[in-house]
């Protein structure tokens, strides 16, 4: 298939970039890659140097952590959800292995360009720093809300 350029766009629709100035997207649509999984391949696994942030525009991806001996599903992502939080750490290493769920596109931005963006000293990168740390804040949020309901599902039945 032949590589299909990402466009600024594109990535206005991102919520992350939504309000971000075409000039800012312009240059991160100039490093940004899109990707194309097939069914149960996989993006990254836990241990990884996490170099990108991916947001994901078509299909699934199911993230798991082994446990016990046998590996876990964490959380599913879908259209519109970003992927690669581990690159704000100060190690910044995947925490669970991604694949894709059938088919998915991703796009993704290398983590040197959206750091450049985000520390440029402007309005607009203010924007952008608050809006990373707000996402990220909320993805943490859902994933305590999805922890304490574990084994509170109630009966599972056939139908």
């Amino acid at each position: 298939m032949a590589e299909q350029a990402v466009t600024a766009a594109e990535l206005r629709a991102c919520r992350l970039l939504v309000e971000q100035p075409e000039a800012v997207l312009h240059e991160l649509a100039a490093a940004a890659t899109r990707r194309f999984l097939a069914d149960r391949e996989v993006l990254v696994t836990r241990g990884e140097r996490c170099t990108q942030l991916a947001w994901v525009v078509g299909g699934r991806l199911a993230l798991s952590v082994p446990h016990e001996g046998r590996s876990v599903l964490v959380m599913t992502l879908g259209p519109g959800d970003l992927l690669g939080w581990s690159l704000l750490r100060e190690e910044p290493t995947v925490l669970a292995s991604a694949h894709a769920v059938g088919p998915t596109e991703l796009i993704e931005l290398p983590a040197e360009r959206l750091f450049a963006a985000l520390t440029a000293g402007t309005p607009a990168a203010g924007v952008l720093l608050r809006r990373l740390i707000g996402i990220a804040a909320a993805d943490l949020e859902a994933t305590r809300a999805q922890l304490l309901r574990l084994g509170h599902e109630g009966p599972i039945s056939a139908g």
